[in-house]
């Protein structure tokens, strides 16, 4: 059984107070194997690591995943749930490490990566769930947490990218607003060349068209280089956005600043996505932005509170292709384990946090769940049909191994091309080298 130092150290701690103060017998254990009775119910501590998710009014984003660990140890007296909240910066990073050296926490959030899967550090998970179960998930769901026939993850829900627009400035502009939500790449280059413009007239353009977060594991991109039909990976799991249909998709967003001067020249693909989403969002400095369906809470808050303005979501603009980005499946899974009574205690406790009330309530946070009944609840409201859209042509990310390596060198290649220091065919040629040295170092 893989633990940290400090937890069992903490085990340790915990049960010499239990004996002092007389609240167990001296010669009781805290785990119990269910191997040795039959009778008994795993008793113990699990690990968990987790990221921040939606925060209560004092900014606490770790209160869900408090509140859900109280109710489940209320419920299974002897079970605690020892948390370690992770940041999105680096918390993958920690994750892998901790995978990589054998002391990995016993649960975890998914959070679309393949990798752990696909270097056997998860459990398989077939048998916490039943046949009609599965018939309750969205296919998608499954098929990402599912590899060579077997489920290694509890799904929780999806989400994507839809560009958002700023309806004040493109009426302030006249600038035409895509009907029904779709347009093509020269739509969206005329209605960007309107809300491009120098406020103050002094020679120097103050309010630009686009700009966008370019990061590894932020996949606002990936629709854009789909746009005239090019695929990331094909059957065999070879890279293919070095087709003409790829470089062709990355000329077009290239052009946005290169011949167009629509974004940023310096700053396109290098700012932070704090500094993209407050020059969209404080400063409306930007009029589109890509961003996940949370933005449709964030900006109706802030309109309701008159600092916002009116907005709108259509889908990335359409090239010689529709435009197809990623399904991101979140979860969580359970990591290795030599007790088969703990396992099925961990699996107790994701499906109690991912259960269909708890999906019931995801409609509060803009993300779909992944059963599909509960998905109809979730698009009454207009901006998430039309995200739901969207997620629609959407695929899952592709199953192969050191993913995040290959992510890290497409998009390190893109940077490159954006920023005008390498053709986009260069680009797009030196990061398929990069993903064969890759892609040979892991067979």
């Amino acid at each position: 059984m893989h633990r940290r130092p400090f937890v069992l150290f903490f085990c340790y701690i915990f049960l010499m107070t239990m004996v002092i103060t007389g609240l167990i017998p001296s010669g009781c254990s805290v785990e119990k194997n269910a191997e040795s009775d039959p009778e008994d119910v795993w008793q113990g501590i699990i690990t968990l690591w987790d990221f921040p998710r939606w925060p209560d009014k004092s900014g606490n984003r770790f209160v869900w995943i408090e509140k859900k660990i109280k109710e489940f140890e209320k419920a299974h007296p002897g079970v605690f749930i020892h948390l370690r909240p992770l940041k999105w910066g680096y918390g993958l990073i920690e994750l892998r490490a901790a995978a990589a050296a054998g002391t990995y926490p016993d649960i975890a959030p998914l959070v679309s990566q393949n990798d752990f899967i696909l270097e056997g550090y998860l459990e398989p998970v077939d048998e916490f769930f039943k046949p009609d179960d599965l018939k309750k998930y969205e296919p998608r769901a499954i098929e990402a947490v599912t590899y060579q026939g077997q489920i290694y993850g509890f799904p929780w829900f999806m989400t994507t990218y839809g560009l958002f627009l700023n309806k004040d400035i493109f009426n302030a502009r006249n600038a035409t607003l895509p009907q029904n939500g779709s347009w093509s790449y020269d739509e969206f280059v005329q209605a960007l060349q309107k809300v491009t413009y120098d406020k103050n007239v002094d020679g120097k353009i103050d309010y630009y068209g686009f700009n966008l977060f370019l990061s590894p594991a932020s996949y606002q991109i990936w629709a854009f280089l789909t746009m005239d039909g090019a695929k990331i990976f094909d059957e065999q799991n070879n890279f293919m956005l070095n087709t003409p249909e790829g470089v062709s998709a990355l000329t077009k967003l290239v052009n946005l600043e290169a011949k167009y001067k629509l974004v940023p020249t310096e700053e396109y693909g290098t700012l932070e996505e704090t500094k993209v989403w407050d020059d969209f969002c404080e400063k409306q400095k930007i009029a589109v932005y890509p961003a996940g369906p949370w933005a449709i809470k964030v900006l109706r808050d802030r309109y309701d509170s008159g600092n916002g303005f009116e907005f709108d979501l259509v889908n990335y603009p359409k090239g010689e292709s529709n435009p197809s980005g990623f399904v991101l499946v979140s979860g969580y899974a359970i990591f290795k384990q030599e007790n088969e009574a703990k396992k099925a205690i961990c699996a107790d406790f994701l499906k109690f946090i991912t259960s269909e009330d708890e999906q019931g309530e995801l409609d509060k946070y803009s993300v779909f769940p992944v059963y599909t009944e509960l998905v109809e609840k979730t698009i009454n409201d207009p901006l998430m049909k039309r995200m739901k859209e969207i997620l629609d042509t959407s695929v899952n990310l592709p199953k192969i191994r050191n993913w995040n390596k290959i992510d890290e060198e497409v998009i390190a290649q893109i940077r490159l091309a954006l920023l005008s220091q390498k053709s986009p065919s260069e680009a797009l040629e030196d990061a398929a080298k990069a993903v064969e040295i890759i892609l040979a170092g892991s067979r």
